[in-house]
């Protein structure tokens, strides 16, 4: 069954002239998500969270259930639909796509098929897309870390520079669960301003930090050449990973829009260097 929830939902309704507190919204926006009724219960939530973050942190208890009514499936079929998209999304991006269509018609408004709509967008080069779809729902919810880092992606996929400093300074890459893909945008915008020492010295830490993360050695592949350095083993492990990427690190890896996506690149440099030499 595609929907769950915790002791939360179903409890009696509030006493009448009770005060709301954030655990009652909490409450009612899990009996909309049981109603399928997501836009309301986000809505609320969204609406609780706000206020609450004008009293200081915003309660942890209320950003996971934000999540939870955020992400949660309502349908068995759109959630199946879903699941297969991302098993296709490196070997068969055309086909994954058309199977998170499929889920997205099913469940429009569900965050977890918008997020990897966002990440088939950018991978595919429709960056302005994914950049006003990805500003549209963080209109919405603001609040959850994937989002937020989705239109960061996307914004610097689009040239939309001051959009992704804003995105960017907003988050603190080493308290983030989400570290390495911070970490990956910076290093993709240190090439795009041709900032290749620091670019280098920046995706030799993350591939050290995270030796099966393939984009780590894609950065230090290009860094490399950048500084015109006669290095291919970055390349080559690039390539390697991505041939051996497992279904795990797949989804491990799934917040990176374009996880493999650019092994043609690589393999057309490698043997052009080797060519000429």
């Amino acid at each position: 069954m595609a929907l769950f929830f915790g002791s939360q939902a179903g409890s009696p309704a509030l006493a009448a002239g009770k005060v709301e507190t954030y655990q009652d919204l909490i409450e009612k926006a899990y009996n909309l998500s049981l109603q399928k009724d997501r836009l309301q219960a986000v809505n609320l939530l969204v609406s609780a969270a706000q206020r609450e973050s004008k009293k200081g942190q915003t309660p942890k208890e209320l950003l996971t259930a934000l999540d939870e009514v955020s992400t949660v499936f309502y349908s068995d079929k759109a959630q199946q639909a879903f699941e297969l998209a991302l098993s296709l999304r490196v070997t068969d991006p055309g086909l994954a796509n058309t199977k998170l269509t499929e889920a997205a018609r099913i469940e429009p408004d569900n965050l977890q098929i918008l997020l990897e709509q966002f990440r088939l967008q950018i991978a595919g080069g429709d960056c302005d897309g994914a950049h006003r779809g990805a500003q549209k729902a963080l209109d919405r919810n603001p609040f959850p870390e994937d989002l937020r880092l989705a239109a960061a992606q996307a914004a610097l996929c689009a040239g939309r520079l001051q959009d992704f400093q804003t995105l960017r300074s907003a988050i603190d890459a080493k308290k983030s669960p989400r570290e390495i893909f911070w970490l990956a945008l910076d290093l993709e915008q240190s090439h795009r301003t041709s900032n290749f020492g620091r670019g280098r010295e920046l995706s030799v830490q993350l591939s050290k930090a995270d030796t099966a993360f393939p984009e780590a050695f894609y950065w230090l592949w290009k860094f490399n050449q950048g500084l015109k350095i006669p290095d291919e083993r970055a390349g080559t492990k690039y390539l390697a990973l991505c041939k051996s990427l497992s279904s795990r690190l797949t989804r491990q890896y799934l917040a990176e829009p374009r996880l493999c996506r650019r092994q043609a690149e690589v393999e057309a440099e490698i043997k052009k260097s080797r060519v000429t030499e």
